[in-house]
């Protein structure tokens, strides 16, 4: 990606902007994501970080966009399936609900920002630039806050490979090139299914066993989506 960057002469404020904003959202939602993860299992954490849905249509509701009616519809549903999967077992909320809580928030401020800045920049530059600020201060955090070693970072190297690679940087890229074509409201519920896919993991790998009830929810996010996209 530098070698590509090389090659521009120039780049613009749009871009230096919205680079900025979206790798601030990207490195606090994560934050806010993984103390939360810490106090709740894997399917818990990835639903209620999809709450992000919700977010996303009041937060534009709020700066003045309107907000088609169908959406709201499939919002509802989404929430239904969402308490579903929370639900289940749990008793009251803890502190590692919250933290999620406020990172889905944060979320939805990256989807809006995706929406406004990747309509008119270039996805690579985005992307890169800014991947570059959520490096940045996640440095500044850990060296503030923590001490690293060679021994934890090579115990680490896979996952940080994985999400530098595959959640940070090809999937940020798809999401800039594509949701250009979408409302980020659509777009917001379509990512939700990040959540089934959580589950599903959190089933598959560390078996964390799914009720009726979990899969049932699992089927009404997937039923939201589709009437979202329905014409």
């Amino acid at each position: 990606m530098p070698i590509l960057l090389a090659q521009k002469k120039k780049i613009d404020r749009d871009t230096l902007i919205g680079s900025f904003l979206m790798g601030v959202f990207a490195f606090v939602g994560c934050l806010f994501q993984q103390l939360g993860i810490i106090y709740s299992t894997v399917s818990k954490s990835s639903f209620i970080t999809a709450l992000y849905i919700v977010f996303v249509p009041v937060i534009e509701l709020l700066l003045g966009k309107k907000v088609n009616q169908k959406i709201w519809l499939s919002v509802g549903i989404a929430i239904a399936g969402l308490y579903f999967l929370c639900m289940n077992s749990v008793s009251g909320i803890n502190i590692g609900d919250l933290f999620l809580l406020c990172g889905a928030f944060v979320f939805a401020l990256q989807i809006i920002a995706f929406d406004r800045y990747a309509r008119k920049c270039d996805p690579l530059t985005l992307t890169f630039l800014s991947q570059t600020v959520v490096a940045g201060l996640a440095l500044i955090v850990v060296i503030f806050k923590e001490q690293p070693s060679l021994t934890d970072l090579r115990a680490s190297l896979f996952p940080i490979l994985y999400i530098v690679f595959f959640s940070g940087l090809l999937a940020q890229c798809l999401q800039i090139r594509y949701q250009r074509d979408l409302d980020s409201s659509l777009a917001s519920l379509l990512m939700s299914f990040e959540s089934v896919f959580g589950a599903f993991f959190g089933w598959l790998i560390l078996h964390q066993v799914m009720s009726v009830k979990e899969i049932f929810g699992c089927a009404l996010v997937f039923a939201a989506i589709l009437i979202a996209e329905s014409k």
